[in-house]
């Protein structure tokens, strides 16, 4: 199963943000297939579904369906990876370029490791 900070870190929340165990109940099963029915529209469409949602109760106060939203995206994300936040791949530095310029005012450059 999906760890807590992977699932904070896939849907763009704090740690803080998600609730921890809770039950799972029928309403949750229930409020995860109305999100599956949006499939269609892409993987990464969903979880940002769910996520407006979770935003969305936390503003109007209702903490309550908000915690129910959090364990479903939780539900959600452990089993379709492929919403997860894709995070930039890091760019492998190859090498570095010195330069200076020389009487000429023209540019000398150097490349190094």
């Amino acid at each position: 199963m999906i760890t807590l900070e992977e699932c904070a870190a896939f849907a763009a929340l704090e740690t803080n943000e998600l609730f921890t165990g809770a039950v799972l109940t029928a309403k949750h099963r229930s409020l995860l297939s109305s999100y599956l029915f949006n499939l269609k529209r892409g993987p990464i469409s969903v979880r940002k579904m769910i996520v407006a949602d979770i935003r969305m109760a936390i503003d109007l106060g209702a903490s309550k369906h908000a915690a129910d939203l959090i364990l479903v995206l939780r539900m959600y994300l452990s089993k379709h990876l492929e919403g997860r936040i894709q995070r930039p791949s890091a760019r492998r530095h190859v090498g570095y370029r010195t330069c200076r310029l020389d009487r000429d005012y023209r540019a000398i450059c150097i490349s190094g490791r």
